[in-house]
């Protein structure tokens, strides 16, 4: 997804219509983001408990990147007429190359780094730990396809805000309250208060350059995705010696 939007404002018969107009068009592109995001997390683990499964990620990890796959065309519809400007045969064709050996490399990390890495002792893991701290390699294929789902709704909301009119600064600081809101509620699913303050910094911080990935820079899913998937390694391998069972226990 390219960059260089050039907000336009839509016509109108007065200023009142003028201004009125772009706002509707951001609240209607966070409503489409918030219902998505919702029905799919609902659906997910309806599904998880319908399958009798621990872990849908692990348990099933075809069934549910084909899951996050159709969510993210189905998004990709829904924000067809600004996403579908910023792409043609070309640029497809140029992010999947430079993808290709990012998912490559990513996948070579969750299949023999992690491998190698000190397993995550029980005893030092907190109470309700997340997924991925006992995850295997499997569990990093559908949360791959997430990532992708919760960058093309990034993207559609981004692109409906600049087209709309508002400034990337208005933009970042949206996405940064955004972003770093939303994992704050992981204090309610019972994670520890250095888990949940270590996601919810980063997740603000990477709000704040979603635009700016996106708006000012040439292909910006490329860096965003990348950045988002470098994350999730950085953390996985940080938890995996942090929490290492110590060499004589």
């Amino acid at each position: 997804m390219s960059s260089n939007i050039t907000p336009t404002l839509p016509s109108g018969c007065d200023g009142t219509s003028r201004t009125a107009a772009p706002a509707w068009q951001l609240v209607r592109a966070v409503m489409i983001v918030a219902t998505l995001w919702l029905v799919s997390n609902q659906v997910y683990y309806r599904l998880v408990d319908a399958l009798g499964l621990d872990s849908g990620y692990d348990g099933a990890p075809f069934l549910f990147t084909a899951y996050y796959l159709a969510w993210s065309a189905f998004a990709v519809w829904l924000f067809r007429p600004l996403i579908v400007q910023s792409l043609d045969r070309d640029v497809v064709a140029r992010e999947g190359l430079f993808l290709l050996p990012v998912l490559l490399g990513f996948a070579l990390f969750v299949i023999y780094g992690l491998s190698v890495f000190p397993k995550v002792s029980t005893v030092r893991a907190p109470p309700d730990p997340p997924e991925f701290m006992f995850a295997s390699a499997w569990y990093y294929l559908p949360k791959s396809a997430e990532i992708l789902f919760q960058q093309t709704l990034v993207a559609g909301l981004i692109l409906t805000a600049a087209r709309a009119g508002y400034a990337i600064v208005s933009i970042a600081l949206g996405m940064a309250a955004a972003f770093g809101g939303f994992h704050l509620l992981l204090a309610f699913d019972g994670f520890t208060s250095v888990y949940v303050t270590r996601f919810t910094l980063s997740a603000t911080l990477f709000g704040a350059l979603l635009p700016y990935f996106y708006l000012r820079t040439r292909n910006g899913f490329r860096w965003a995705y990348s950045l988002h998937l470098g994350f999730y390694a950085l953390d996985a391998t940080l938890t995996h010696f942090i929490l290492a069972a110590p060499p004589w226990a």
